[in-house]
């Protein structure tokens, strides 16, 4: 696994924490420069050539009591997570106005795994995206600015209506923020619309209103709000709501994709082959798109194993599935179905051009062996059979291309075959 690609700064006095923090974040493969006072942090940020990603602070240092490499590192425009001992009024207070990601008490081991997890969060805040609704521009600059100090990628609207332009953009939008009262399209109206084409699981939805009757939340999450803050809110729970939506909304998304994702090779998985092949055979069975599929068995895949180990057998899977996914088109279904089988779906594949491109794809994995890290060179070749035509059922086109591939492998292997009657072993 690689690391992440910018490095975090830490600075604390500590030598037992400073490598606890160390052997934490670098567990999570984040790439750290550690320092244990102000001068030494100056001294990393002047040396490194890029930018800090973050910075891990201790409020007390011995050159810096007073939280003053606080101030010195957001001067620096990085983004600082702040240490300390305890936790008073006059410190929470003192952090609040400040433009901190978090601040964390050095209580015990498990805070400082929240402060690995924290900061992975901050390195994939970089690709979910944020819209922004609110009338009032200085609304939307603050909360705005709140959700950029996280890494988040942030739009803005004015309105629902154009709340719903800026969607239609960016349709992979992850979390809508969006007050209550506006022109034109109001909350409730914004948020009923949107859930007319996402669901609560696909899309996170938080209202927000400076108004004091609770009739307001109800009505937000009646029509369709995953969630309510009133304002004026704290940021620790502004951000507490912001996570826990985006958290959601990601683990419903890990979930259908492990329900549908080969978790070897990172390709389709059986169900997803028939629950999506099944939509594209009724589409072809109303003569709106054609259908060839293919089958696709690694020759002598056994031996690869025993010759090298399992483990170089799922390298030899993953080195296929790349071949795969790079020589056919996007509207193509590429599926695993267990072993060393794979299915292709292919949309509009032209008959004349069917045995060229199954061919291409069989040429193509025998000419890239797969390389070892020791520079071992393993060939692999395949064995093709496909089914070109209509058919009772997305089933049957399967089982024909199946016997197609049968054939390709009784009459020498490495060979491409196009099912025919007499394809059939039985």
């Amino acid at each position: 696994m690689s690391s992440y690609p910018k490095k975090v700064l830490i600075v604390e006095d500590s030598r037992a924490i400073r490598e606890l923090l160390v052997h934490t974040l670098e567990e999570q493969h984040i790439d750290v420069i550690a320092t244990s006072s102000m001068a030494e942090a100056k001294k990393a940020i002047e040396t490194e050539t890029e930018k800090f990603f973050l910075a891990i602070l201790d409020l007390n240092l011995p050159d810096a009591p007073n939280g003053e490499i606080v101030d010195y590192i957001i001067g620096q425009s990085i983004p600082p997570i702040i240490l300390t001992g305890s936790l008073s009024d006059d410190i929470h207070d003192t952090m609040i106005d400040k433009p901190i990601i978090d601040y964390i008490v050095k209580r015990n081991i498990n805070e400082f795994q929240y402060v690995a997890e924290l900061v992975k969060r901050l390195y994939h805040n970089a690709n979910r995206k944020i819209i922004v609704v609110d009338d009032s521009k200085s609304s939307r600059m603050h909360i705005r600015m709140l959700l950029e100090l996280h890494s988040l990628d942030v739009y803005e609207a004015c309105d629902g209506v154009d709340a719903l332009a800026v969607l239609e953009k960016h349709p992979d939008t992850i979390l809508i923020i969006t007050d209550y009262n506006m022109p034109k399209m109001d909350g409730l109206n914004l948020i009923s619309t949107v859930r007319e084409k996402y669901s609560r699981h696909e899309l996170s939805i938080i209202g927000f209103s400076s108004q004091g009757s609770g009739t307001v939340s109800i009505k937000l999450l009646k029509s369709g709000a995953n969630d309510f803050i009133r304002r004026p809110f704290l940021n620790e729970e502004f951000y507490c709501r912001v996570n826990q939506n985006i958290d959601a909304i990601e683990n419903y998304r890990f979930m259908l994709n492990a329900a549908t994702c080969d978790f070897l090779t990172g390709l389709n998985n059986r169900k997803y082959l028939y629950e999506a092949g099944e939509k594209l055979f009724n589409n072809a069975k109303r003569d709106h798109i054609s259908l060839t599929v293919a089958m696709i068995d690694i020759d002598f895949f056994k031996k690869i194993n025993d010759n090298y180990s399992h483990h170089v057998g799922d390298l030899a899977l993953k080195h296929i599935s790349a071949i795969l996914t790079e020589q056919l088109r996007d509207g193509d279904i590429i599926a695993r179905m267990g072993g060393e089988e794979f299915c292709l779906v292919c949309v509009n594949l032209d008959a004349s051009h069917a045995a060229r491109t199954f061919d291409r794809i069989r040429s193509s994995i025998e000419s890239q062996p797969l390389i070892l890290d020791d520079g071992t060179e393993i060939s692999i070749t395949t064995s093709i059979g496909y089914f070109e035509g209509k058919s009772d059922s997305l089933e049957n086109m399967i089982n024909n291309a199946d016997h197609a591939l049968y054939e390709a492998k009784q009459t020498g292997r490495n060979r491409v075959c196009a099912f025919s009657h007499s394809a059939d072993p039985e």
